[in-house]
């Protein structure tokens, strides 16, 4: 919870330092350690489930069904059990063979790519897990380099949003609700067909 409430990207950014209405350099010298810290914290718990908890409980079994929702999990193992069959799910993705090979290939070009790229969810997830799995200490320096130019991203991808909604407020409102009634009219338009051609079948 507490990681998730320091979250740079989706909290600290838009919620607290905007608002604030500090400068982009300012944003980022506090918004920079803050992320840093992030992964620190997720390194120090990677590392401990790794080579600590895992060790010590039976491994993940190769039956259970990978595409339940979490409806089934919670239904099936309860709260803590599902968190932990999650936390174990991360960790079998991110430590596949193919990663470990990619981590040992590229090194610290890996670390910072992971990092700083701004594309898809969970890079500098996967690169704390990497780390952590291997106790590879020094791989988080590349890995924070990364995560400072990650942030100046963010930070710069944020004040084009907060600009773009200041200025264009009411046309990118009504794109919205055009965009929505034309996703209701071809979703009702798909259930009205169906339901002729389920009238005329026998």
């Amino acid at each position: 919870g507490v990681l998730f409430v320091a979250n740079v990207d989706l909290i600290i950014v838009p919620y607290v330092l905007q608002p604030m209405g500090l400068s982009f350099w300012t944003m980022f010298w506090i918004a920079m350690p803050i992320a840093n810290l992030e992964i620190f914290g997720w390194f120090y718990f990677w590392r401990w489930f790794a080579w600590k908890w895992l060790p010590q409980t039976e491994s993940v079994k190769e039956t259970v069904e990978l595409t339940k929702n979490i409806i089934e999990l919670l239904r099936e193992y309860g709260l803590l059990g599902t968190i932990i069959y999650k936390v174990r799910e991360t960790f079998r993705w991110a430590t596949s063979p193919g990663r470990k090979e990619s981590l040992k290939k590229w090194g610290h070009f890996w670390m910072l790519f992971l990092g700083a790229e701004p594309f898809f969810t969970g890079g500098r997830l996967l690169g704390v897990i990497l780390c952590g799995a291997t106790r590879w200490r020094v791989g988080l320096v590349s890995l924070c380099i990364g995560n400072a130019l990650h942030v100046y991203i963010s930070i710069a991808t944020w004040n084009l949003i907060f600009y773009l909604w200041n200025e264009y407020k009411g046309w990118l409102i009504l794109f919205g609700i055009i965009s929505l009634l034309f996703m209701a009219r071809g979703y009702f338009w798909k259930l009205l067909k169906r339901e002729a051609v389920e009238a005329k079948s026998p």
